[in-house]
């Protein structure tokens, strides 16, 4: 009660003025010279944190004084220029350079996290093939390979990160993704940075956004990667993307001259691997298990992944057939 009175008092006395809170800290505030010395320290060299413009003007206050004063006149975010200038780069023609990479997760509430594995062209900002995968087994890596080359072509070179799916952390040998590419006649490109790969770092920006919040609701891998397939052909041919002056990545793609006949191409991209066979009649491939037939149990058979078909073989003969399973575990 008493505080009411009080108000009320103060009410009477100076209307809505006098139930403004007057209070204050025990910390002095600067006077108006030195804060406009902090503001013209600032303009000077944007660079400048709250701490070095406080060491620099000898003032008696913390960094948090010196920073409330740099938010007040709406200079605490500044854009600060590279201390290296930026070498953009742009390949001279389509098929000249691909980039490729793989994206952190992406959350869907009913599936866990997903990472994406993308190819585009780095001239046209043509998406290639992509896919969202549970794990980041180098298996997926192929089918998203497979699938750009047989329907795309081949590149002259593949930008990509050193990451172990990319580049062999042993000096004595390769990865399988550069023992293909060699065997493909393309040319490897590792990025020292993220920089490097601008157009597709973006991409893994925008994506999200624009994919995976309007498809929250999956329930399956099958159903986002139908989905993303989808949105990969309505992005690449009507999406208007400001560095191609308004126009879709399509109106600056052409497919690759560089095509080998089908059956070569598909030889060359076989990725074969022994399994032996264990007592329950399955072989075990990247997390999962496949049925063979228990005449076989014990006994070691051949994997051969052709883009997302998987065969399972004993010599010349065929024991099984199946499409890989890319749904994540329950």
């Amino acid at each position: 009660m008493r505080t009411l009175r009080r108000y009320l008092q103060r009410y009477r006395q100076a209307g809505p003025d006098g139930l403004r809170d007057r209070r204050g800290g025990s910390r002095p505030r600067l006077p108006g010279a030195q804060e406009a010395a902090i503001v013209e320290a600032k303009r000077a060299g944007p660079h400048r944190s709250a701490r070095k413009i406080r060491d620099l003007l000898h003032l008696p206050v913390s960094r948090e004084a010196v920073r409330q004063v740099l938010v007040r006149a709406g200079l605490n975010r500044l854009g600060l220029p590279p201390v290296k200038a930026v070498q953009r780069f742009v390949a001279a023609a389509p098929n000249a350079l691909w980039q490729i990479d793989i994206m952190g997760k992406g959350r869907f509430p009913l599936l866990g996290d997903l990472y994406l594995i993308l190819a585009l062209d780095d001239p046209s900002r043509f998406l290639l093939a992509g896919g969202f995968f549970p794990r980041k087994f180098r298996i997926h890596l192929f089918t998203v390979m497979y699938a750009a080359f047989t329907r795309w072509g081949l590149p002259q070179r593949l930008l990509s990160d050193r990451e172990s799916h990319f580049k062999s952390t042993s000096p004595l040998g390769e990865a399988d993704y550069q023992y293909y590419a060699r065997r493909l006649g393309i040319e490897l490109v590792y990025a020292g940075r993220a920089r490097t790969k601008g157009k597709i770092e973006r991409l893994f920006r925008f994506i999200p956004r624009a994919f995976v919040l309007e498809d929250l609701e999956a329930t399956s891998v099958a159903a986002v990667t139908a989905a993303f397939a989808q949105w990969i052909e309505t992005y690449t041919f009507g999406h208007a993307s400001q560095a191609l002056d308004g126009e879709a990545p399509a109106a600056h793609y052409v497919r690759s001259t560089r095509r080998l006949r089908p059956e070569a191409l598909e030889l060359l991209l076989v990725h074969e691997e022994p399994r032996k066979v264990a007592r329950t009649g399955t072989i075990s491939y990247y997390g999962r298990h496949y049925r063979v037939p228990d005449p076989y149990i014990g006994r070691r058979v051949w994997t051969r992944l052709k883009g997302d078909r998987l065969t399972i073989q004993v010599g010349r003969s065929t024991l099984a057939e199946y499409t890989l399973d890319f749904e994540p575990r329950t």
